[in-house]
């Protein structure tokens, strides 16, 4: 009997003894669960912030095109179909501080188009960088003040004559804007690398833009004044070729551009009415020097693509002389993406539904001198933007 008691008491003691032991473990096998599942949503927790940060947008464009050139009697046709992709993003990194990048179908060598034309037998097509780089918006002295660098988009108030709507330059530049009641001044700038050459210095384009925008009782004028120094453009060490041969190794290239713009609201959509001049002010051989003017008149109606029925209507006139401008990085549709060129341009898009529309375009040009060369283009887009 004494026997029993002494191992029921022992027993007894054990378990006193073991039981904070054990709910110790329970307790911190509790405490380690709800750690990793804290752990875990604040993971999750960074993760969506990180997303949230992200803006996502991109545009698909499938196009039908037909070009018909003469030239010295002889005709040449072609029909093809060609695609365009583009999707990109922009990051949000904090105030003032945002980041983008943007990928698109087109060749390594290609700087004015994003087409892909579909042939080839099925082939899998480039997809490369388009944009990649960091936008950085203080105030600086009351003056909104937005400084990129990397690949951008060009930072001036612009038209195809000098910048094709697809060309991303490489560089710096800086933006400053200011209003003063119905009156708006801004100042663009930006130094790009064109070429990097060794030996010989590189080719670099600086370009210096002012505008000045004014609201009126009668409609909104624009006026800007821009100079584009294609430097060194002329070394003899360069492959620089220019305008389909039309410069010559020895010409420079410094465009002096002068645009004007009105616009006005007329029975519900905005009516934009807008010319252009722009001269190579630069040092060009004799053969040249009376081939240095573009100019453009055009007028636009209308905006479609944002619900189903709105539409747009545009019909421009341009002629670009055959050193007037850098044809490399100028309209790539408009005359096969050759300067020495005049003719019209006509088009029209309809909206299907937000972010959806189909537009038509018609381009009848010839040449500006030299060899009577016609050509007309046709393009039927459908366009899906998202």
């Amino acid at each position: 009997m004494l026997k029993h008691s002494f191992f029921t008491s022992v027993w007894v003691i054990l378990l006193i003894w073991t039981m904070p032991t054990i709910a110790l473990a329970e307790m911190s096998e509790q405490e380690l669960r709800l750690q990793a599942l804290e752990e875990k949503q604040e993971a999750n927790a960074r993760i969506l912030e990180i997303l949230q940060r992200f803006s996502w947008y991109g545009d698909l464009r499938t196009r039908w095109q037909s070009e018909s050139t003469e030239q010295s009697g002889v005709l040449d046709e072609r029909d093809r179909a060609r695609i365009r992709l583009r999707v990109g993003a922009q990051i949000h990194m904090f105030k003032n501080l945002d980041i983008g990048f943007r990928m698109s179908t087109a060749g390594l060598t290609s700087r004015d188009s994003g087409n892909q034309t579909l042939d080839g037998g099925f082939t899998h097509r480039a997809f490369d960088l388009d944009l990649a780089y960091f936008k950085y918006t203080p105030n600086l002295a009351g003056w909104k003040t937005t400084l990129h660098g990397g690949k951008f988009k060009p930072p001036f108030m612009k038209s195809e004559i000098i910048w094709d709507s697809d060309v991303t330059p490489e560089g710096i530049s800086e933006q400053f804007s200011q209003k003063f009641g119905n009156t708006v001044l801004d100042a663009n700038f930006g130094q790009f690398m064109y070429d990097e050459l060794n030996p010989g210095d590189d080719i670099l384009i600086l370009g210096y833009q002012g505008v000045i925008t004014q609201k009126t009782d009668i409609g909104k004028f624009k006026i800007a004044v821009a100079y584009y120094d294609v430097t060194n453009a002329e070394d003899p060490n360069s492959d620089f070729s220019g305008n389909g041969g039309f410069l010559d190794t020895t010409d420079e290239v410094k465009m002096l551009d002068i645009m004007t713009e009105w616009s006005e609201k007329i029975a519900g959509n905005k009516l934009k009415l807008f010319g252009e001049y722009t001269q190579n002010v630069g040092k060009l051989t004799e053969a040249n020097q009376d081939q240095d003017t573009a100019w453009q008149v055009g007028a636009k109606y209308g905006k479609s693509g944002k619900k189903f029925g709105d539409y747009d209507l545009k019909v421009i006139y341009r002629v670009v002389q055959a050193a007037s401008v850098l044809d490399s990085i100028s309209d790539s549709d408009f005359h096969g993406g050759r300067s020495n060129a005049r003719g019209f341009e006509f088009g029209g898009g309809f909206g299907l539904a937000k972010g959806v529309k189909v537009s038509l375009t018609y381009f009848d040009t010839r040449e500006e001198q030299g060899a009577d060369r016609n050509n007309q283009t046709f393009q039927a887009d459908l366009k899906f933007k998202f």
